[in-house]
């Protein structure tokens, strides 16, 4: 019923995961060397970075959004299963497939709104409040990754159908 080379293929590290693990990395570390500069800057010189908030803020969307898809492709999502333990069988595939599919029009409906929003910045010229930075770049590429993301829910929903489910199913209730 579940084929191991599908899912093989499907977890195989492509460019785009290993360019996302990458990235989240790299913000990740960006933002820790801000914070660690600034604390330093401020206590021992006198002299905090400026703008180091704002920095740290639009570091902190890039993690989270460039690591979004990855969380996506793996199902890692944070989840709570108060009633896995009554569906089985039919029920609990469908169950989950439903599940699957509100949750990438929630990611869908996210996109739209910041697309909307990003456009919407765009056309008023908004800047960030201390370095004066357009803030409308920075939201057109989380509103990418938040698509990209639901690209990968798609490719989840295929995998989960064309599998016939996880491959838990059988084994355990545990998802």
């Amino acid at each position: 019923m579940f084929d191991n080379t599908k899912d093989q293929l499907f977890r195989k590290r492509s460019f785009i995961t290993n360019l996302l693990k990458s990235l989240s990395a790299i913000f990740i570390f960006l933002m820790m060397f801000v914070t660690f500069s600034d604390v330093i800057g401020r206590y021992f010189f006198n002299s905090p970075i400026s703008g180091a908030t704002e920095i740290i803020s639009f570091l902190l969307g890039l993690t989270i959004f460039s690591a979004f898809p990855l969380v996506t492709r793996d199902r890692n999502h944070i989840t709570v299963g108060l009633f896995e333990r009554f569906f089985y069988g039919k029920v609990r595939y469908f169950q989950r497939l439903l599940v699957l599919f509100i949750t990438m029009g929630i990611v869908v409906f996210v996109a739209f709104l910041m697309f909307d929003q990003a456009l919407t910045m765009y056309f008023d010229g908004a800047l960030t409040e201390y370095l004066d930075l357009p803030e409308a770049p920075i939201v057109f590429v989380f509103c990418g990754l938040v698509v990209l993301a639901a690209l990968i829910f798609s490719a989840v929903i295929w995998r989960y159908i064309s599998n016939g489910g996880d491959p838990k199913d059988g084994a355990s209730t545990d998802y």
